[in-house]
């Protein structure tokens, strides 16, 4: 008998454990309460004053303008192991423009003999970096381009070779400085 007894709790202690857990957290646990005569003393009062709001006076100081400007990217290079920080490259003055204009039949020329007659269908633009100095453009480069096939590496090659000497400037037309210049080119 006495096995029997030691076997029967064995059985019963989980299912009592669990009914005392249960117990305890249902004890612990007040759950909701009904609104009763107990507890009307604890209800939040509605407020039903009308309050004109725009009447209301304030002690802020007034607004300030928006002075927000975004910053402007940095370009970077590499100058012996160390990166130098560059401010953006303005677009080019008109002047600048006006002498791209003028001697557009150089940059059609590379276009046509060096990327159409490879891709007839060759589409696309570039952004050109010119340094203006004192006396003219000194130094004219590729930055960036956009072209549809790699028929235009050699567009670009041919328009750093021949738009430092094909764009004429009289001195002074436009400030030194470095400038971008963004040409576009359509196939037939």
């Amino acid at each position: 008998m006495h096995t029997t007894l030691i076997q029967l709790f064995q059985q019963t202690a989980p299912r009592l454990a669990a009914v005392g857990c249960a117990a305890l957290v249902a004890l612990g646990c007040p759950g909701e309460r009904r609104a009763g005569a107990g507890d009307s003393a604890r209800a939040i009062p509605v407020d039903t004053v009308a309050t004109d709001l725009s009447k209301v006076q304030t002690s802020l100081p007034p607004a300030l303008p928006d002075t927000f400007k975004e910053p402007a990217r940095p370009v970077s290079r590499r100058s012996g192991g160390e990166v130098v920080r560059e401010p953006p490259i303005p677009p080019a003055p008109p002047a600048l423009m006006d002498a791209v204009a003028r001697e557009r039949t150089s940059s059609q020329f590379c276009y046509q003999e060096f990327g159409q007659k490879v891709d007839p269908s060759l589409n696309g633009g570039v952004a050109l970096v010119v340094t203006v100095g004192g006396s003219g453009i000194t130094d004219a480069k590729v930055a960036s381009d956009t072209w549809s096939s790699s028929a235009g590496k050699p567009v670009n090659r041919c328009l750093d070779e021949r738009a430092e000497s094909a764009w004429k400037l009289a001195a002074g037309a436009v400030p030194a400085g470095k400038y971008v210049v963004r040409m576009t080119f359509t196939g037939r």
